[in-house]
């Protein structure tokens, strides 16, 4: 599923809704008409379901899973979708959710495949040839441990992203990546969906969204009516990967969205093809911002491959802002029992560390035990003592934000990610305010993993005014400092600290 898809492809739908709505709630000029809305972006949370910071109803909505009938309790928190519906309605602080009524939510994956390399310098991975880039801000499933060191070359996986196409990149940037398997050819489930290139109808060949495919021997039914053409939006389906090729089964055409004008909009994704504030393209679709408020940055943070969430109105073809939000991705992770938590501040504190809350922080529970998972955890659900990892980044005033919250299992193991604030080489770092100490017996690891000494790690690991090192160290609550990560390789519990990129 991607969101230049689903931008183009609920039109037919959404016309249909506009026409209920017209009606109104009653006869003779009873109620005013809804206002159709319209939301492409990531699940953050349920209780019916949340996306881009709106609660929707989704009790009367139909659900579709990659054009299949489903139901809501098949969506998950990092899934990609698309959700139409109407009567959206945002109270007037940025902090609270805004809430809607959805008629019908659509999932697509954007590719399910065989992972083809990995690559642990740069964070990403290949699936049957496309760029996927896996983050902090990725929600891994399937799969142990939940990091690149978990996927290798050949399991199949399920790809729910963002498109960040410029004129440096072509890839995803994935928020939910499921492993599901190995690749058995012949038997595994494998499909791509984007827009037709390089189509050779001699070879019976072509590309789909970075993927190539091969078609020769299908049967005019399996084809779309007239053959394969360049432009194209199709869905492949198949069950054999190889030489680097997706051996299609089938190829369907796919609908594409469109946006009445006058609708409510929200669009998450990557800016692309910027020119100037009124003149920039967000996931394909053109967006003038040349009115809008924004919200974690300004206008001059504008530019290709920043990820942002734009409301506003259609006029035309263009989606004319309202209000443009900055997208942080995370970079920090902290995992460890929950200290405080304060529902009406938004805020929780690990290892002495308060970390704020906003409408767009997920929330997903992968714990265990009587009444868990949670599926409509927030933090009004958790308590002290709750194992939690969450993922955030610093915003502009310098403060920790969760961009996900994850209650798990108990766990001894501490862990915390992030940029080096200081370091004492070779026994202690700083980590976004938390300490760690380190010492001979700890298992040192290079971002290439590699595995190193305590003196060239601590070397290799920079910090301000230079740019500072990311790094993760994993150890055990230290017995005599507070909110200290004892890294130092206790007896039964391996103390970990390794440069991250």
């Amino acid at each position: 599923m991607q969101l230049h898809s689903f931008h183009k492809y609920v039109g037919a739908a959404l016309c249909a809704a506009l026409l209920i709505v017209s009606c109104g709630g009653g006869g003779g000029g009873g109620t005013p008409a809804a206002t159709p809305a319209v939301s492409l972006g990531t699940v953050t949370g349920f209780g019916s379901v949340i996306v881009n910071g709106t609660h929707f109803d989704d009790s009367q909505a139909t659900v579709l899973i990659d054009e299949l009938p489903g139901t809501s309790a098949q969506l998950k928190v990092g899934m990609v979708v698309a959700v139409e519906g109407s009567g959206v309605n945002c109270p007037s602080s940025d902090t609270a959710l805004c809430s809607g009524v959805a008629s019908r939510i659509r999932f697509r994956n954007n590719l399910v495949g065989p992972i083809t390399s990995v690559n642990m310098l740069t964070n990403t991975i290949q699936v049957m040839g496309r760029d996927v880039v896996i983050g902090d801000s990725s929600m891994l499933t399937g799969m142990s441990p939940r990091d690149l060191s978990g996927l290798q070359v050949n399991d199949v996986v399920q790809v729910s992203g963002l498109l960040d196409r410029d004129q440096v990149h072509d890839r995803i940037r994935a928020r939910l990546l499921d492993k599901t398997g190995t690749l058995l050819n012949g038997t595994s489930a494998l499909s791509v969906m984007g827009t037709v290139s390089n189509a050779n109808l001699s070879a019976a060949t072509c590309t789909v969204d970075g993927v190539n495919v091969q078609f020769s021997g299908l049967a005019s039914g399996s084809l779309p009516s007239g053959g394969v053409a360049n432009g194209q939006y199709v869905q492949v389906t198949g069950s054999t990967f190889a030489g680097g090729l997706l051996t299609a089964d089938r190829i369907q055409l796919r609908d594409r969205i469109s946006f009445p004008s006058a609708t409510r909009i929200e669009v998450e994704g990557a800016i692309t093809q910027f020119v100037t504030q009124s003149n920039f393209l967000v996931d394909g679709q053109a967006v003038d911002a040349s009115s809008a408020v924004f919200r974690n940055g300004t206008a001059s943070d504008l530019a290709n491959g920043v990820l942002v969430d734009v409301i506003g109105t259609m006029s035309g073809s263009t989606l004319v802002a309202s209000k443009v939000t900055f997208r942080l991705e995370a970079n920090v992770e902290v995992a460890a029992p929950l200290q405080l938590v304060d529902p009406v501040a938004g805020t929780l504190q690990l290892l002495g560390q308060s970390i704020g809350t906003t409408t767009a922080t997920q929330y997903v529970d992968t714990s265990s035990g009587t009444g868990r998972p949670v599926r409509t955890l927030g933090l009004s659900s958790l308590v002290p003592g709750d194992r939690i990892d969450v993922r955030a980044y610093k915003d502009a005033s310098g403060n920790l934000v969760a961009a996900r919250v994850e209650r798990t299992d108990p766990d001894t193991r501490l862990t915390v990610k992030g940029p080096v604030v200081a370091k004492v080489p070779n026994t202690g770092l700083n980590i976004v305010g938390i300490a760690a100490v380190t010492g001979a017996q700890t298992i040192y690891t290079l971002a290439d993993g590699s595995s190193t000494t305590d003196a060239t790690f601590y070397t290799t690991v920079q910090v301000p005014p230079a740019l500072p090192s990311l790094v993760r160290v994993m150890g055990v609550a230290s017995a005599t400092l507070t909110n200290t990560i004892d890294a130092t390789h206790p007896t039964g519990v391996p103390g970990e600290a390794r440069i991250a990129q």
